[in-house]
């Protein structure tokens, strides 16, 4: 029995320690690598492909769903969800086109608390062409907040 408890403690601590940011060997702040998807702080917004800006507004417990068609080919995606109020807090999921959920994603989780969560996903291999889907969801909103991704 104890050594049963011990194993399922290890399998535990194993799985906490990738959920959690990690670094590479470039010092490159990681929050998600998931079956060849890297998920990080966005560096460079203009030699990525992103969603053109969709500006809409949410209010608390409100989902709102946003597409992008990523082109065969691509090996990074910038996600940039930008609402500049930190007072609120939205929540972002992003499901790749191959049926990989990537997140929840928040406001810290960038680096910065400044009401935006600006990531970019990448895939040295290639990213999955087709429709992605961007989840963003009012988590704590007082009234309605204004964002653009």
């Amino acid at each position: 029995m104890f050594r049963k408890i011990c194993i399922l403690t290890l399998v535990l601590l194993l799985t906490v320690s990738f959920a959690t940011a990690t670094t590479n060997g470039d010092n490159e702040s990681i929050i998600t690598k998931e079956d060849g998807y890297i998920v990080k702080p966005a560096e460079d917004t203009e030699t990525s492909v992103g969603i053109m800006t969709v500006s809409d507004s949410i209010s608390q417990g409100e989902t709102d769903w946003h597409n992008k068609y990523v082109e065969d080919g691509s090996t990074i995606l910038n996600v940039d969800l930008n609402w500049g109020d930190v007072d609120d807090s939205l929540k972002l999921t992003i499901y790749t086109a191959d049926g990989h959920k990537l997140g929840p994603y928040y406001d810290s989780d960038d680096g910065t608390i400044d009401g935006r969560i600006n990531l970019d996903v990448e895939n040295p291999n290639g990213l999955a062409s087709g429709n992605w889907k961007y989840k963003v969801y009012g988590q704590q909103v007082d009234g309605t907040e204004d964002y653009t991704i």
